[in-house]
């Protein structure tokens, strides 16, 4: 049946970002991954723990704005698709000096968990390409906040470190507490998408080359819509959305109409559609902007799917049993990145499966599809000259074709490399339902990127408050006490 990002942060796992050296959050706090792994009706309670770990090891990393939820990595590794060799084209000086090849001995890495294998491909390129050379690789964080945490300790230790991955809306905390380095475009391969840069900035620099890209996308029982009556094109908005759930509620099916799972999801959700009305929660000026027609809007769709049943909790072990196991809700939503593994799933069980359909999330009426970015880019955080132009070459070695298109294979992040999305056309050919999402592409909207001392904390709040919202909380009150509480997080 179907599973449920990662990325990213999926939604992430969710513990306050630690600016500086603050401690991260208990796990019981932290954002739960962006998506959905594989399911199997039937065996359902050893399947529904394996899919549990595999998708919150593999998933996390798909948000970064509401980390695609993304976004946040996981725990435990899962394979790549196949292996990857990473490589650095000779173009653009991607390539460090001889001056500096010959001067550096060691290089350092943190990672989530769950890119712990492409770090592996990079670190066996830079080993080959320069005897001599160790790269130390740190990939045990479960999150984002946590290798944010990991990463202020090290530094307040002097201990430092080259590369590390950044989730998207913490850039402004690797931008001025870490150290990122700003990168040049021209760097990079002629065949990297540079239509995905603009989620790396911060402050208009370029601070983390965008690596996994993640996008909220809904799902749903094509066969419980069609006993409904629902046509699935009339998914597109909110109104259309809360239409159908009307009509299924009215068809006797014995299903709850929506899911829309809450944990680290719900303010993606509220940024997504907020974004398709071209009013971004986050002002220009980096202050929030919660209290507008279109977040206000937003906020009414979330308090009415709430009345249609008990939202799921996580989107990983709640929400995937019950759209693909337990067969209880019709409409869910999940991330870009877990949507072929649902879907070869799917595909495997025949008759015995029910058959999925896959748009991207609905707009608010007279809105256009302008996604939020979920995922998260590569930061150079050395200073000193030789160690940056070793640690630009990893970047450069870890964003190669033949890694990207591995990655995708596994988790079906967008493919940020032109070469390595040639490379995947038998897997397209393979999942169809994916490629609608490439025309979003020059739409994606850069995560909300907070700062202050307290940006971290941030995407909790914002979550917390919705989810008070879907249970029944006023909804203009409640995001008039959000406004209040994220402007003094952002001080």
């Amino acid at each position: 049946m179907f599973s449920d990002a990662p990325e990213p942060r999926a939604e992430r796992s969710s513990a306050q970002s630690p600016m500086r050296s603050r401690a991260p959050r208990s796990p019981r706090q932290r954002r739960p991954g962006p998506g959905w792994g594989r399911v199997r009706t039937g065996r359902a309670a050893p399947l529904a723990a394996a899919l549990a770990g595999a998708v919150t090891a593999s998933l996390l990393t798909a948000c970064g704005g509401g980390s695609d939820s993304a976004v946040d990595p996981a725990e435990s590794l899962r394979p790549t698709a196949r292996p990857a060799t990473a490589s650095v084209d000779d173009v653009n000086g991607a390539k460090a000096s001889p001056e500096c090849a010959a001067a550096v001995k060691t290089l350092r890495m943190a990672a989530v968990g769950s890119l712990n294998d492409a770090a592996k491909s990079g670190k066996a390129y830079m080993e080959k390409a320069h005897p001599g050379l160790t790269v130390e690789l740190s990939a045990e964080a479960p999150g984002y906040p946590e290798l944010v945490a990991q990463l202020s300790a090290d530094r307040a230790a002097g201990r430092s470190t080259d590369v590390a991955v950044a989730g998207f809306d913490l850039l402004p905390t690797f931008a001025t507490d870490l150290g990122a380095q700003e990168l040049s475009p021209s760097l990079l391969r002629a065949s990297y998408d540079q239509r995905f840069l603009p989620l790396g900035e911060y402050r208009g620099k370029l601070v983390a080359i965008p690596q996994q890209v993640s996008v909220l996308t809904l799902v749903y029982n094509k066969g419980v819509l069609e006993k409904a009556g629902v046509d699935p094109a009339t998914l597109t908005t909110t109104t259309g959305v809360l239409a159908a759930a009307d009509k299924i509620k009215a068809s006797g099916q014995s299903i709850q109409p929506i899911d829309l799972p809450t944990g680290g999801f719900a303010q993606w959700y509220l940024s997504t559609l907020a974004s398709s009305k071209g009013t971004p929660v986050q002002k220009a000026d980096g202050q929030p902007d919660l209290t507008t027609p279109a977040a206000r809007e937003a906020a009414a769709f979330l308090a009415k799917v709430g009345t249609y049943g008990p939202q799921s909790s996580d989107p990983t072990t709640e929400g995937l049993l019950r759209f693909g196991i337990r067969r209880e809700t019709a409409i869910s939503a999940v991330t870009l990145p877990t949507l072929a593994g649902g879907l070869r799933y799917i595909h495997d069980q025949g008759a015995q499966g029910f058959e999925v359909g896959v748009l991207p999330f609905p707009t608010l009426p007279g809105g256009s599809v302008r996604p939020v970015a979920g995922g998260n880019g590569l930061a150079v955080l050395s200073t000193d000259r030789c160690q940056r132009e070793m640690a630009t070459e990893l970047v450069v070695a870890l964003l190669s074709p033949e890694v990207i298109a591995a990655g995708t294979e596994a988790f079906s992040f967008y493919p940020v490399d032109t070469a390595a999305r040639t490379q995947l056309a038998p897997f397209y050919r393979e999942f169809p339902e994916l490629t609608q999402f490439d025309a979003l592409i020059p739409a994606i909207v850069q995560a909300p990127t907070w700062g202050g001392e307290r940006g971290g904390e941030v995407h909790d709040t914002i979550n917390d408050e919705l989810v008070a919202i879907i249970r029944g909380a006023d909804p203009n009150a409640t995001l008039t006490a959000a406004q209040r509480k994220v402007t003094e997080l952002v001080r």
